[in-house]
């Protein structure tokens, strides 16, 4: 991560020799939306388990400053807040064969997941190095080019899961299959649902932006961009747990005593190991120019 910041600046550094009477500074200030994900892939352990994921809204507010060296080429440093999001989904059977019910009796366990649903939000502070490129090509209008990396900090991740699952039991040496017998632990429950925590790392992104810039004035510009984000960083791992649905709501976690505790998908291993965030979208914004002061050289009369 280090080496890769140290490249960042490098790449910006490249502008400094473009020096010119031309120079000027700018303030923006912008705010964006779009479609996000946080980068994992559900891949659930049992065969006859069913998982999706697809992403959630994405927005960011930005506040930047940039040095332009020559009326075209700047850099530029700001800070972002942003929100990442997702959203899980797992249906189908899960089994755990051959366990003991609460009479001492072998039997197959059945949880048929009629919907599961897990959402995650993730809020970051970012740092974002920008290469700014702007190019006129009218009166009033420049095409308005940025890109760069950012350094994202977490500042609140929120998860919530609800469902709708059903336990049954299948004793294979009477021919049975048992359900809605809840003081054996079978049961359904259509709200099965719950908060956890996720633990998100700081992660490291690139991004492109690309659009118009309209003069307002010539100290002020409207600009509209089409931007896109990368997480360069693992940043946020998979549990270790296997899925399960074992839960006191009813007064029976012992009868599921076989299979682990459902605290959300990000917790099991039925998730990617990587994961690694995207964030598209629109971003609208103002850019306010400060030309600097042009220095001329002394001309002396010599006598």
């Amino acid at each position: 991560m280090r080496n890769r910041i140290i490249i960042i600046y490098l790449l910006l550094g490249l502008s400094l020799p473009f020096y010119s009477a031309d120079m000027h500074s700018a303030l923006e200030i912008s705010v964006g939306g779009g479609w996000s994900t946080l980068g994992y892939k559900v891949q659930p352990n049992q065969a006859e388990v069913k998982g999706t994921n697809k992403g959630s809204w994405g927005a960011q507010a930005h506040v930047g400053y940039a040095l332009f060296f020559t009326p075209n080429v700047g850099v530029g440093i700001g800070a972002n807040f942003s929100h990442y999001g997702a959203n899980a989904s797992l249906s189908g059977t899960a089994r755990w064969n051959d366990v003991t019910d609460t009479e001492g009796e072998q039997y197959n366990h059945l949880t048929i997941i009629h919907s599961l649903h897990d959402k995650q939000d993730v809020y970051l502070v970012e740092i974002p190095l920008t290469l700014y490129l702007d190019f006129p090509i009218s009166y009033r209008l420049h095409l308005n080019m940025e890109a760069g990396a950012k350094y994202g900090i977490p500042i609140l991740q929120n998860a919530s899961f609800n469902a709708d699952v059903e336990h049954q039991g299948n004793y294979g040496i009477w021919g049975l299959n048992i359900y809605d017998v809840p003081n054996h632990g079978f049961y359904r429950e259509r709200d099965f649902h719950n908060n956890y925590s996720i633990a998100v790392k700081n992660q490291v992104s690139v991004f492109l932006k690309i659009g118009l810039a309209y003069e307002i004035s010539k100290k002020v510009q409207f600009f509209a961009n089409i931007y896109g984000d990368y997480g360069l960083t693992n940043t946020m791992a998979a549990g270790e747990a296997e899925l399960g649905f074992q839960n006191d709501r009813l007064g029976m976690a012992s009868a599921h005593s076989f299979m682990p505790e459902y605290n959300g998908i990000i917790a099991t291993n039925n998730i990617s190991v990587k994961s690694h965030p995207i964030q598209v979208g629109l971003e609208l914004g103002f850019r306010f120019i400060f030309p600097h002061k042009k220095k001329y050289p002394c001309r002396c009369m010599l006598f």
